[in-house]
């Protein structure tokens, strides 16, 4: 329980601090593409020194970044993916779904199981403020995903911080929600969520219960998507697609 409530602390810092980055304008790059930079260059030395316990301020960070094509001037919407392993790389089947819906990627390196939620959840909340700095996007598309431990991550910053991400998607593995430490859970019922997960996977079972668990609670814009044939990994463009358009029904 203290690891959660020292994440809630610097979550929150993040999410006053999102309010008021300045949108920088869009700039043409290669769709695939890194941002580095470090918590000091996004927020300035004062701000940066508060994460100092879990993030030197001055210390490089690396994002895996998509960036999709797509017609017209729409922003593209962003999908925050924390990774159970080291590298924030993007599965290649996704990229004609991402641009289909106009959703840009961006996902932390070095940001795995094995490094601690507060870190983890840190450099996901930051990386919406290092896509802001490369180009525009749409802040009212902002979802939250993740595999494995990483999608337990992202169940914790989805209903942490309803107002930053409107909709998560579940992969593989999924926590239920303790409500004490929830700040706006009339937020959290109205939001949307996918689970995704597969007929062999060993945490079918459990996505399930958590996914009826969100059910009772009131959290009835909620999917469960059980692709066929897939074990513990990531799953198809055509599942993910589902997960996106269901993500987009406001």
């Amino acid at each position: 329980m203290k690891r959660w409530s020292r994440a809630v602390k610097y979550g929150l810092l993040l999410v006053m601090l999102l309010a008021w980055l300045p949108v920088c304008q869009a700039q043409e790059k290669d769709q695939r593409f890194e941002i580095t930079s470090t918590l000091e260059e996004l927020y300035g030395a004062e701000q940066a020194e508060k994460f100092r316990e879990i993030q030197e301020p001055d210390a490089s960070i690396t994002w895996q970044v998509y960036r999709p094509s797509h017609p017209g001037d729409e922003p593209p919407g962003l999908l925050v993916y924390v990774s159970p392993t080291r590298s924030g790389s993007m599965d290649g089947r996704w990229t004609k779904v991402l641009d289909e819906y106009n959703l840009a990627y961006i996902a932390a390196d070095r940001s795995g199981n094995r490094v601690p939620v507060t870190r983890r959840m840190v450099l996901a909340t930051s990386s919406i403020y290092a896509a802001k700095q490369q180009f525009e996007i749409d802040e009212k598309r902002i979802y939250v995903s993740g595999f494995s431990g990483g999608g337990r991550v992202a169940s914790f910053l989805s209903r942490q911080y309803p107002a930053v991400f409107s909709g998560a998607i579940f992969i593989c593995g999924v926590d239920f929600w303790n409500e004490d430490v929830i700040r706006d859970m009339d937020r959290v019922l109205n939001n949307r969520y996918v689970f995704v997960t597969g007929s062999r996977d060993f945490n079918l079972n459990e996505t399930r219960m958590v996914y009826n668990k969100y059910l009772k609670a009131g959290a009835k814009n909620s999917l469960l998507e059980v692709e066929s044939g897939m074990s513990h990994e990531l799953p198809s463009a055509k599942t993910l697609a589902t997960a996106l358009d269901f993500l987009d029904r406001r």
